[in-house]
């Protein structure tokens, strides 16, 4: 360390725990309200909550050609409503000609008509 001071070489920084979402906002190219274009495919966050709440705007997001990102965690202890719901979200996405896959077993990913998810394996 002595050494390295002397012959003029830089410490390794110490690596810091980073929060990743802070992390992510600092690297934003946009501030502020996004106001919508029919031209653009935006990549929406929509949560479910626990009596399903958030599927029709998911359902409705996917009708205007977005990507939506789902959460579900909410309904991880209610394993019949979350088949529910996955099944009316395959439907959705078969009316669509879309695609639904498992991101993590709390994030699903529902894409419009003219995209397909790659599964793992495929």
């Amino acid at each position: 360390m002595v050494f390295n001071k002397i012959l003029g070489h830089k410490e390794e920084e110490e690596e810091e725990e980073i929060d990743i979402e802070e992390y992510l906002n600092d690297l934003s190219v946009r501030e502020g309200k996004i106001i919508e274009r029919d031209d653009i495919t935006y990549v929406k966050p929509v949560d479910i909550d626990r009596e399903g709440g958030g599927l029709a705007q998911a359902i409705q997001e996917l009708e205007k050609d977005n990507i939506v990102v789902l959460n579900v965690r909410n309904l991880m202890d209610n394993k019949l409503l979350l088949r529910k719901i996955v099944k009316e979200l395959r439907d959705a996405c078969l009316d669509a000609d879309g695609d639904i896959g498992k991101i993590s077993d709390e994030k699903i990913l529902i894409v419009p008509g003219g995209m397909r998810i790659v599964h793992r394996g495929s």
